[in-house]
Formats: structure tokens, C-alpha cells, sequence
């Protein structure tokens, strides 16, 4: 399955983390929403920062370093 059928799930383990990176991916203009976090990834806070595009995890990655947030994972599922 290409990238382009994909999309990306940063799962957290509380809100306060999910807000937290939600604010920097917008402020770094890469493309996300916050959504309920799918069942088949974890049934933790219940909020997660969908990824519209699979190739900015590395970025993503990066990013959540920088601000120190603490995630669960990040899943890649089909749209």
C-alpha cells in the first residue's frame, strides 16, 4: 500500500501532551487534526493527532523531541 492511502496516528497518553503538539504541528504548518484515537491503535486518552500525510512523521518526530511531549506511538493505518 502506497503513503498516499496511509495516514498517521500520534497516540498519547493524556490530553495535555495531544494539545501540546497539535499546537506546534500547526504552528509548523504540516497538516493534522485532533480525532478520536482508533480502537485497533490503544484505548488511552481517547485523543490523538491525525496525520494527513505519512511522510511528515520524521518532521513529527522531530518536533516531539523538541517540545519534550510524550507519546504512546505513532501508528500508520490505512485511510
Amino acid at each position: 500500500m502506497d503513503s498516499s492511502q496511509m495516514v498517521g496516528y500520534v497516540i498519547f497518553p493524556n490530553h495535555t501532551n495531544a494539545l501540546r503538539l497539535y499546537q506546534r504541528l500547526k504552528g509548523e504548518k504540516i497538516p493534522c487534526t485532533l480525532a478520536p484515537t482508533p480502537r485497533e491503535c490503544s484505548v488511552c486518552c481517547g485523543v490523538s493527532v491525525r496525520l494527513s500525510q505519512v511522510e511528515d512523521i520524521p518532521r513529527v518526530k522531530e518536533l516531539i523531541r523538541e517540545e519534550d511531549v510524550q507519546v504512546e506511538e505513532i501508528a500508520t493505518l490505512p485511510r
